[in-house]
């Protein structure tokens, strides 16, 4: 009877699917996927389901069991060599008689990349890299970014007008975009670390940032306040009903409300000022100590412009309700100190357009960390093997 076989890539996407499933709960860890396939067969599949947790390939592995040998085993990402919270994947997948790994990409992380594959050469196995390559590089650039340069992946939320206000010139904003629209950021919320605000949305909204009625079955982000100068009102909500999860950024001085939030659990940072705002670099450095990887930036427009201004945007999502507001005193979608030439304006990269309701949302990066990715995965794809 012939061998029923399998498109290795068509399991690659199947793969990039599960490794989806841990969006939001691998904190500073990248998310991967993984699928065990024997006689054209899937036995095993699994994704690394959250921080300090098994692996996706010993969780695929472990749901094949012992039929795993002699299968094939193929993973969104290069499987570890090292010791970390985790024992190495390849010691497992070695020991478990796997006889062909097919990769997506290499590691980014200079303590694996290309040891992985390497380690699993030397112990026999075949090994194949290079299948899906931009869609396994593109579901781990918050983890490439964290890699290369030691900062969190920072995507902006906005919610706004054709004419791109985010308020009427009283303030009023509830509700710009539709219910469809405010569902999908509930999920935006649900996999990002923290959802970060200034203060003036706090002073203006008194928002709770949660995950609504917990509909997306993941752990509630923090929730970051940007208050330089100290005005956050201690009976706002973030303050008293989650405190444990308030990440409060303000000045050197600190003072009583960064008292109360030390009293209430929560977590004071004092990045320092940089002229007239908070140091945004020290900022991105303290939220990593925290553990926290993808920040979704919900508001407001100055808040937006500030990161803009820093050049920390990673992704963008803009709602767009189809209606205008006007107004030369509404307040506008992206503040800050902006741009003093049309040449130097932020190119939006691949750019999408999706509709919700009534609404428009465009999306896409403002900066692109697949191609270190891509470029470390062919150069070192002829180290591994070329005919299946």
């Amino acid at each position: 009877m012939a061998r029923r076989t399998v498109n290795p890539l068509d399991i690659m996407d199947e793969c990039v699917q599960l490794a989806l499933g841990g969006r939001g709960a691998t904190k500073t860890n990248p998310i991967v996927g993984s699928i065990v396939v024997k006689d054209g067969e899937v036995i095993g599949r699994g994704f690394h389901e959250e921080y300090g947790s098994a692996h996706a390939e010993v969780n695929a592995l472990n749901e094949a069991g012992e039929l795993a040998r002699g299968a094939d085993l193929y993973v969104t990402l290069e499987p570890c060599s090292h010791q970390g919270k985790t024992p190495p994947c390849t010691d497992r997948i070695i020991q478990s008689g796997i006889k062909r790994v097919f990769v997506g990409v290499v590691d980014p992380n200079p303590v694996n990349a290309g040891k992985g594959l390497e380690k699993l050469m030397e112990a026999g196995l075949e090994v194949f890299l290079g299948y899906r390559e931009e869609l396994c590089a593109a579901v781990i650039e918050d983890f490439t970014k964290l890699t290369l340069t030691g900062k969190p992946y920072f995507t902006l939320k906005t919610a706004s007008t054709l004419d791109g206000k985010l308020a009427t010139r009283t303030g009023e904003s509830k509700w710009i975009t539709g219910s469809p629209a405010r569902a999908y950021v509930h999920y935006l919320r649900s996999v990002s670390d923290a959802v970060l605000v200034g203060v003036n949305t706090v002073i203006a909204d008194d928002p709770a940032l949660t995950v609504r009625d917990h509909i997306f079955d993941a752990e509630e982000p923090f929730k970051i306040v940007m208050d330089p100068s100290g005005r956050l009102p201690l009976g706002c909500r973030l303050l008293n009903e989650t405190p444990e999860k308030l990440v409060y950024v303000t000045s050197p001085e600190g003072g009583k409300i960064s008292e109360a939030v030390i009293d209430k659990g929560g977590t004071v940072l004092r990045p320092g000022m940089d002229g007239r705002y908070i140091n945004m670099d020290a900022l991105a450095e303290g939220l990593v100590k925290l553990g926290i990887m993808n920040v979704l930036i919900e508001g407001g427009g100055e808040t937006a412009g500030a990161f803009f201004d820093s050049k920390l945007i990673d992704r963008g999502n803009f709602f767009i309700a189809l209606k205008v507001m006007g107004g030369r005193d509404a307040v506008t979608c992206i503040g800050g100190e902006g741009i003093s030439s049309v040449a130097d304006a932020y190119p939006m990269i691949d750019p999408e357009i999706k509709r919700f309701g009534e609404d428009l949302l465009v999306h896409g990066r403002f900066t692109d960390y697949r191609k270190y990715v891509l470029d470390l995965t062919e150069k070192l794809r002829n180290r591994c093997s070329r005919e299946l």
